[in-house]
């Protein structure tokens, strides 16, 4: 077989394994849930500090980022999928709204994202995840998305 591989396809050949691709079109990564609770979709993660091939909350401000949760209720201690780069849907810091084009990072809550319209200094650019493509108006827990990439 030669040529272009259909999304389908690659999904089904990867299945069972550690990678795949999202529809959205993000990359993630199975890693197990060591956030302390079932998961949360769009929740910015660390590498866990206490468990191999697992994923923290990430802390407020934190500078490690390494991806967000794509699933929701994966219990605590099991497989679940994070997205490393691409699209992705991202918990904004309750009350805060989302804006097109804007610059992403960790904001003062853990494991959620805050947006700013201009780059910000050198010490809140390492909270970096990603740039934003879509406008959403804030709430609790609202989701938006970004297209996700690290520092």
């Amino acid at each position: 077989m030669s040529g272009l591989v259909s999304y389908d396809l690659f999904n089904q050949r990867t299945l069972n394994s550690k990678i795949g691709f999202t529809a959205e079109g993000g990359l993630y990564e199975v890693l197990t849930n060591n956030t302390g609770g079932s998961s949360l979709k769009g929740t910015i993660v660390i590498a866990s500090v206490s468990v191999a091939d697992a994923v923290d909350i990430a802390p407020a401000n934190t500078g490690m980022p390494i991806g967000v949760i794509y699933e929701n209720e994966i219990p605590n201690g099991s497989p679940v999928k994070v997205v490393i780069y691409g699209r992705a849907q991202v918990l904004l810091k309750n009350t805060l709204s989302s804006t097109i084009g804007y610059w992403c990072g960790v904001s003062d809550v853990a494991g959620r994202m805050y947006q700013s319209s201009t780059i910000p200094d050198v010490t809140q650019h390492n909270r970096e995840i990603g740039h934003s493509l879509q406008t959403v108006s804030g709430g609790t827990n609202v989701l938006a998305y970004i297209n996700l990439h690290f520092n």
